[in-house]
């Protein structure tokens, strides 16, 4: 069942944009995500958590073929079994799932709901096939849902999108050529039934809620969830490494931006939440830190890019990116391109360089 909360906006500022935060509060109707749409019995799934240790969160570690490392998927001991994330849609990550889920002596057909912190395919790449074999509710945030629904299993659309992105970067020939290696990955994904979730949104877990907390950067859609002093934050606050922001969602601009939001925005939360799992890396305690050190990360980053334009004059994204970066091969060309964008865009919404047929210069009194 949904609950209705409006979460309070937080005071305005005064600052510059990009260190801004507020959220947004949308009236949640109780119909946005009805969680009754599947007939569901969870007799079975509460006693399977009951023999669980109490409100203990288990997490399976799933194997993931990107530079993150590993996945983390969280099974909620909720009514119903709730999972948080699924892991990469390969048959290795599939079965290290199931193996998982064995060992705590559940069976995927007992998960009734899937809860996804955001569209990578490391992260929705099995909840089709829980869903197929059990049933189970998968729940995403509104503007990502398509990621499900409409999946790209041969990545065709995802490679002309790469190849359209790299024109419009000014990549070099070779480096293009490259990246079809890269692009054209084939995934075991099927298209699934997502409902969507909103901001602020409140999720019955039975003896608690979970609540949404929508934290755009990283992809537009991005999502965390509180559960009182407990946040599952997927890959919006990683504890080891900066999450990239543009390579992941390569259909929006202005991603730094929300990025900045919505970190300010979390740190502003720390004070309620004791304890942070991440999507990769270990769950950690640090937030408000971990936080304000990646905002000064990317307000760092930002002023190395205005010393290269400075340096350099006018300059395309490529450019900018070798720049920033150095070489840079296959996947990693969308990645460093993609950053460097999401940088950029931000000095040209702050008035400090401006953009002439895709490349970039600084205004003068900069």
């Amino acid at each position: 069942m949904v609950a209705t909360r409006s979460v309070p906006a937080l005071p305005s500022s005064t600052e510059s944009p990009t260190l801004l935060w507020a959220l947004n509060t949308v009236p949640i109707s109780s119909g946005i995500a009805p969680f009754d749409r599947i007939p569901f019995d969870g007799s079975f799934s509460q006693r399977l958590a009951e023999t669980m240790i109490e409100n203990q969160i288990q997490t399976i570690r799933v194997p993931n073929p990107f530079s993150e490392g590993r996945n983390r998927v969280y099974l909620i001991p909720s009514n119903p079994l709730t999972l948080i994330d699924t892991g990469t849609a390969t048959e290795r990550a599939f079965s290290a799932l199931v193996d998982g889920l064995r060992d705590l002596g559940i069976s995927i057909r007992d998960i009734g709901r899937i809860i996804l912190t955001h569209k990578h395919i490391d992260h929705i790449g099995n909840a089709w096939r829980i869903q197929r074999e059990s049933g189970a509710e998968i729940l995403i945030h509104e503007s990502e849902m398509h990621a499900v629904s409409d999946v790209d299993p041969d990545g065709q659309r995802y490679h002309e999108l790469v190849r359209t992105r790299s024109a419009d970067w000014n990549v070099s020939e070779d480096a293009t050529a490259e990246l079809d290696e890269f692009t054209g990955l084939k995934w075991n994904i099927e298209s699934a039934n997502p409902i969507g979730l909103r901001d602020g949104q409140l999720i019955d877990i039975g003896d608690g809620e979970l609540e949404v907390i929508h934290t755009p950067g990283h992809t537009k859609g991005s999502i965390c969830l509180r559960q009182g002093g407990l946040l599952f934050c997927g890959d919006h606050v990683l504890p080891d490494i900066s999450p990239n922001i543009g390579g992941g969602d390569l259909r929006h601009q202005g991603l730094l931006t929300d990025y900045l939001v919505s970190l300010q925005h979390t740190a502003e939360l720390s004070e309620e939440i004791k304890q942070v799992f991440p999507g990769h890396g270990d769950p950690f305690s640090h937030l408000q830190r971990r936080c304000l050190g990646l905002i000064a990360h990317h307000r760092q980053r930002l002023e190395q890019a205005v010393g290269i334009l400075k340096r350099e004059g006018t300059m395309s994204i490529y450019d900018m990116a070798l720049a920033l970066f150095g070489e840079m091969r296959g996947f990693h060309v969308i990645l460093g391109c993609a950053e460097a964008h999401a940088h950029l865009d931000v000095l040209v919404d702050e008035g400090r360089a401006r953009c002439d047929e895709g490349e970039y210069l600084l205004y003068r009194n900069c």
